[in-house]
């Protein structure tokens, strides 16, 4: 690549799909264990519930708050797990783009209805480093890029099996000169 070339890394349409429908798989199970856990909880909280109930003598404030708390919490879980449940994770076709003086990031979408999504990034190419490293134990192949932002070390990484380019390709692409 010269350093005046753009490079777009793609995913692998393959192996995209093959993420997607792990993703689709993991999201449903995560809403359907929200919404079990709801109804296990609504469930076990109605017993305290009648036993406030047949207990209050003429100061019913004490069992409305306790009941407002117990049902709010199966009620919360019900929602998350049916907002977990519409969810459709996708994952971008870019997998990163290295120009002349940037480097990138497309956003991520994560499964978890709880956790943010990576919000899309540009680094400066010059104080972005990229290191190739091998699979090891249950980690795949992956290329890591690395950079120091206000004294804490950024890091993104993509797994080798999952895009159309030669992974050397991309490391090469950092070793020749950049013009700013």
């Amino acid at each position: 690549m010269t350093p005046d070339a753009t490079l777009v890394v793609r995913y692998d349409d393959t192996a995209r799909a093959a993420v997607e429908q792990t993703l689709r798989k993991l999201v449903r199970k995560q809403g359907a264990a929200l919404v079990a856990l709801s109804v296990l909880w609504g469930i076990i909280t109605l017993v305290p519930l009648i036993a406030a109930s047949t207990a209050v003598d003429g100061n019913a404030l004490p069992f409305i708050l306790v009941s407002i708390l117990l049902v709010s919490i199966p009620v919360a879980l019900g929602a998350l797990g049916s907002r977990q449940l519409r969810r459709q994770p996708r994952l971008s076709k870019i997998a990163v783009t290295i120009t002349p003086w940037t480097v990138l990031f497309p956003a991520i979408v994560r499964p978890s209805a709880l956790a943010p999504r990576i919000r899309a990034e540009e680094w400066p190419r010059e104080a972005t480093s990229v290191t190739l490293i091998p699979a090891s134990g249950l980690h795949a192949s992956r290329i890591e890029f690395t950079r120091q932002d206000a004294g804490k070390r950024r890091k993104r990484s993509i797994a080798v099996g999952s895009i159309d380019v030669d992974p050397q390709v991309i490391v090469d692409a950092f070793r020749g000169p950049t013009s700013a």
